[in-house]
């Protein structure tokens, strides 16, 4: 297979059923001078799923709001990781009431997000087979790191204590992605995707959360005595992740304008 077949898979399912084979054949005839384009486009589309082909409104409502969880998750975790290390900002974050705050508002975006499961014997047999197989290894991996955590801390090397605190965040890290796959790949006779209203407001709630957090974290990086390059890294990446929502936002305003 040639790279430009191989990155016309990387396209999403639905897109590829539908267009995939006239990518395919318009980047062959082009080469290599079509691959960065290529990628840019497949980075794109997965960035607004909510304007894939869809079935119905509901199934793009259903895809943005798996984008939704999935950055939450993303500024939740990078957020998260800033103030665990040993930097400047660990000391500050703990004081913060508009961080702590951020959780609770992050937490409520993601139930008003959440897809509501069917209340049948069927489809929560369904729903928690796939969730045991993707969430599998993340949590044998996180209960692995408990376990050695909760020997005597004597016993346990310096070094160790590093790769043990970076499986603990890589089962983390996991986590959020099996989690958001499994809930992606169950159809709508599992889960009934989140009304309009409901997700909009969802995604709005996310997106103040990001905004709060990455304001105050890239704050704390610069009016400290030197600038602390990581923390300025995480605040300016969580506003940058804000976009996500607001495209998000935008995708769904303009097809149920079209639809």
């Amino acid at each position: 297979m040639t790279i430009a077949g191989r990155l016309v898979r990387l396209y999403p399912a639905s897109f590829r059923d539908r267009w995939g084979h006239a990518v395919a054949t318009e980047s062959a005839a082009t080469g290599w001078r079509s691959w960065p384009n290529l990628a840019a486009s497949i980075v794109d589309l997965w960035l607004h799923p909510a304007i894939w082909p869809a079935e119905s409104r509901a199934q793009r409502r259903g895809r943005a709001a798996v984008l939704a969880a999935a950055v939450a998750a993303a500024v939740w975790y990078l957020a998260h990781l800033a103030q665990e290390l040993d930097t400047p900002l660990h000391a500050g974050a703990a004081r913060s009431a508009a961080l702590s705050g951020c959780g609770g508002l992050t937490l409520v975006g993601l139930l008003l997000v959440a897809p509501r499961p069917r209340l049948t014997i069927t489809a929560a047999r369904t729903a928690l087979h796939r969730l045991a197989g993707k969430l599998a290894v993340p949590v044998v991996l996180g209960a692995a790191v408990v376990a050695a955590a909760h020997r005597d801390p004597g016993l346990i090397a310096a070094p160790l204590r590093l790769v043990l605190l970076g499986c603990w965040w890589l089962a983390l890290a996991l986590a959020a992605i099996q989690g958001c796959r499994a809930v992606a790949g169950l159809g709508a006779d599992v889960l009934a995707p989140p009304r309009a209203g409901r997700l909009r407001l969802g995604i709005w709630a996310l997106a103040a959360a990001a905004v709060i957090a990455g304001s105050v974290i890239l704050g704390f990086a610069v009016s400290g005595a030197e600038l602390d390059p990581l923390a300025a890294a995480v605040g300016a990446g969580l506003l940058l992740l804000t976009w996500a929502f607001v495209g998000t936002l935008r995708d769904l305003r303009d097809v149920a304008a079209t639809d």
